[in-house]
């Protein structure tokens, strides 16, 4: 499957979205699946992939460099050299003129008599050359194929194959080989893959907004005591922090955590929590803590801070 080349906050959004999706399959494994019709897909994140325009094996490849997924070998697939596509149909050749009138003929011993026949494997009901009886009780010496079209016989037929997407045709020598790779999924690092995808994510659109960013910052409170913050947002004079939490079993108390520094921090602070959180947490009243549904809402929600807050620096 192939894809469209994203933006980079687009791009973030649809690793995130593959992420949860395959973190909530619960799979240790993601396996490509192989067929004619469709080539090979990875069904665990091809709803993402197709959401996006992009490709399945683009998103794994990103999930796999960030450390979430383990790439590892899992099979080879003849491709057309052409436009890469596997979707073939394959036919043998004659190794002497190239053509591909074949027939596949088997050598038999009769056991009535002893003679020696070639039978077209697709023919009736044939009789042994030597005594003219069926030839009904055989014992096969060997296999041939017999090209129609300069009448040369040979054991070993060329493979060659024609392209259906660009009909390219092609023989082995010409073909591609490829690899073809199935993922393993790393749990251990799906919660910092995560924290890290959204983190980036809110740097990408920060700076679309004029805003730059800078990352694990030590903020001085009101009591003197520093705090740590996932960013720091700052256009002109004004600074917006801002803490982060992906989703993980880890969350609530991130979430608390977060929000407690917020008295005692001296510039605009925001917690973005994951909105499963949102009915633990509506008895806490805290007008700096904003819910997201997923990496795009996040994004959103972003957006529009830093939108009120350049109004208001206008007003």
């Amino acid at each position: 499957m192939s894809g469209r080349r994203l933006g980079a906050v687009e791009r973030l959004e649809a690793l995130y979205e593959a992420l949860a999706s395959i973190r909530g399959s619960k799979r240790e494994e993601l396996t490509p699946s192989l067929s004619f019709s469709a080539g090979t897909v990875y069904p665990d994140v091809l709803k993402v992939a197709v959401k996006h325009g992009v490709s399945d094996t683009e998103l794994l490849e990103g999930l796999a460099e960030l450390g979430a997924l383990e790439k590892v070998y899992y099979d080879s697939l003849v491709a057309c050299p052409k436009c890469g596509s596997t979707r073939l149909l394959s036919r043998f050749r004659c190794p002497h003129c190239g053509g591909s009138n074949l027939r596949k003929i088997a050598v038999v011993a009769h056991l009535a008599c002893g003679g020696i026949n070639t039978v077209e494997e697709e023919s009736g009901s044939p009789r042994c050359t030597k005594c003219g009886k069926p030839l009904r009780e055989v014992s096969v010496i060997g296999r041939l194929y017999q090209c129609l079209g300069c009448g040369a016989r040979f054991e070993t037929p060329l493979p060659a194959y024609s392209c259906t997407d660009c009909n390219h045709a092609f023989d082995y020598r010409g073909a591609r080989y490829v690899s073809v790779y199935k993922y393993r999924v790393r749990r251990e690092n799906l919660d910092s893959v995560a924290k890290k995808l959204l983190m980036e994510l809110a740097k990408e659109v920060g700076s679309a907004e004029g805003f730059k960013a800078e990352t694990a910052v030590q903020a001085k409170g009101r009591s003197g005591y520093y705090h740590p913050v996932d960013l720091a947002f700052s256009s002109g004079g004004e600074t917006i922090q801002v803490d982060i939490v992906a989703e993980s079993p880890r969350a609530m108390s991130e979430t608390l955590a977060s929000i407690a520094k917020t008295p005692d921090l001296q510039s605009k602070h925001f917690v973005l929590v994951p909105k499963s959180l949102e009915s633990s947490l509506q008895n806490l009243a805290s007008g700096n803590m904003l819910t997201y549904s997923d990496a795009h809402d996040l994004s959103e929600k972003i957006k529009q801070v830093f939108r009120e807050v350049k109004e208001k620096e206008k007003g």
